[in-house]
């Protein structure tokens, strides 16, 4: 008996034994590579309501172990914290850190979302960015999150190309963008050929990063602000540090043979180029016109134009990283009352370019110049003014040859007029323009500025009033602005 007893307790601890080695070896199976990697079923999730009182939406997305072993993440948790709009919750828990998940080998998991938002609460930013980071021996993946946080009108991607993996909004009919509620674009919009995009007085318009409008050809943009409600279109980031920041968004772009584009009243603002322009829609009208149109703070280049026919007038061209106004590969140009203001400065960042570039040729696949010639460029009662030494460069082929260019009453920053006095009809060069506040980017004149008065009465016969509404019938100043006293009301503002 004594014997059978011992014999039992031994086999029970043996069993007990094994038991615990079977327990540890389950707590300890998991794959504890560094190179480890998991699979989502989407790396962007989009809450696509819209909504219009204090609502939630709550979408999901599936984390794959793809692996022929356990899997243990460390931490899910929301790049935001505490103060994020979104919550998470996983394998039955919630929060915005859930910590030790486990994935058994081939298995998945769900990870809810879930975001509330007041879209009248004009403090909100217009989108809601978050992301779920997923942290799992040591390595950091992450799922962006996306939410409308405003009331608005959000285009977003309606199509997407399998092969190139690429989304889009494509616009398909002729169509009108009109306020009172802003436009939010959220990704690329292309408006198809034949198409027309109508933006009406007070529309704004906001791109989040990244973010571009394009119209193929044959297609059209007509923008009809006023002085009353001009057209905006901005990042959608509508903090004050964000205020004049370049490159928060793409660019507009204007393909070749696209036609009949008009811009009145508009203000194009800290994206990577302002508007990019290829070849010519008509050979009986320009491709492009554009009046009392601000453009500033371009990572890149303000108008970059190629090839095309544009007449522009009353335009600022300001703070461009590369050049406020391009023109290459031949075209034809007209500016009246331009002011290019280049003052361009970020931390890092300093430009070396000039502000007005002139190319009439490029390199083909063998190397090869292929020259293409201008018509004509033109720039009547205008200022080019900016930071670096000489703000007017041409770059010919031959290194002789030269194009049709006339600077006609204008100020420029150059030694050009040196190198080829041909180009300069009653121009001046080298002294300071006396802005109001550079620093600020106002580019009204102070009363001392040596551009005022300088104009022709001929070239102002066709932009008889200023940017800001003012009669050119006395005296004419060069540049979009026109003189005039500035009240300590409108100082403060």
């Amino acid at each position: 008996m004594i014997i059978r007893k011992i014999s039992l307790i031994g086999l029970l601890a043996t069993g007990l034994f094994f038991v615990l080695q079977m327990q540890s070896c389950r707590q300890d199976d998991f794959d504890t590579s560094p190179n480890l990697r998991l699979e989502f079923d989407t790396d962007s999730l989009l809450f696509d309501t819209v909504f219009t009182t204090v609502g939630s939406s709550t979408r999901f997305f599936k984390v794959y172990n793809r692996h022929n072993s356990r899997i243990s993440i460390s931490n899910l948790e929301l790049a935001g914290g505490a103060s994020s709009y979104f919550r998470i919750n996983a394998d039955g828990r919630s929060g915005t850190r859930i910590s030790d998940l486990q994935i058994g080998p081939n298995d998945s998991i769900f990870v809810f979302v879930e975001v509330t938002v007041d879209p009248v609460m004009q403090d909100l930013p217009l989108i809601i960015a978050d992301s779920v980071v997923i942290d799992i021996n040591g390595n950091n993946q992450n799922v962006k999150l996306i939410a409308w946080g405003q009331d608005a009108n959000f285009i977003r991607p309606n199509y997407t190309d399998t092969v190139n993996n690429i989304s889009a909004h494509i616009i398909t009919e002729n169509t009108v963008w009109a306020g009172p509620k802003p436009y939010v674009v959220y990704g690329l919009v292309l408006v198809a050929p034949g198409v027309s995009l109508h933006v009406e007085q007070g529309t704004n318009v906001h791109f989040h990063n990244n973010s571009a409008l394009i119209f193929y050809p044959e297609s059209t943009f007509k923008v009809r602000g006023t002085l009353e409600e001009p057209v905006s279109f901005l990042g959608d980031r509508l903090e004050s540090i964000y205020s004049d920041l370049p490159g928060q968004w793409g660019y507009i772009w204007l393909m070749a043979t696209s036609r009949d584009h008009e811009i009145d009243y508009a203000i194009i603002k800290n994206a990577t180029y302002g508007i990019v322009m290829d070849s010519i829609g008509s050979l009986t009208e320009p491709t492009l016109r554009i009046s009392n149109t601000i453009i500033e703070n371009m990572d890149q280049t303000g108008l970059e134009l190629s090839g095309t026919w544009v007449e522009g007038k009353n335009l600022v061209v300001a703070n461009c990283g590369v050049h406020a106004i391009q023109m290459r590969w031949g075209g034809t140009y007209s500016f009246n009352h331009v002011t290019v203001a280049n003052y361009y400065s970020l931390p890092g960042a300093i430009r070396q370019t000039p502000s007005v570039f002139v190319n009439n040729y490029y390199l083909d696949t063998l190397n090869v110049p292929v020259v293409r010639d201008f018509e004509s460029i033109y720039f009547g009662n205008s200022i080019i003014y900016g930071s670096v030494q000489e703000e007017f460069l041409q770059e010919m082929y031959p290194l002789d040859a030269q194009a049709d260019i006339t600077f006609d009453h204008c100020l420029l920053k150059s030694t050009f007029n040196n190198q080829i006095p041909t180009y300069f009809e009653n121009s001046f060069f080298n002294e300071q323009p006396l802005f109001y506040d550079v620093g600020e980017n106002d580019f009204r004149l102070l009363e001392n500025s040596p551009v005022i008065g300088r104009g022709s009465k001929e070239i102002a016969l066709s932009v008889p009033f200023d940017i800001l509404g003012n009669n050119r019938s006395d005296t004419i100043d060069l540049g979009a602005y026109q003189y005039y006293e500035i009240e300590e009301d409108e100082e403060d503002e």
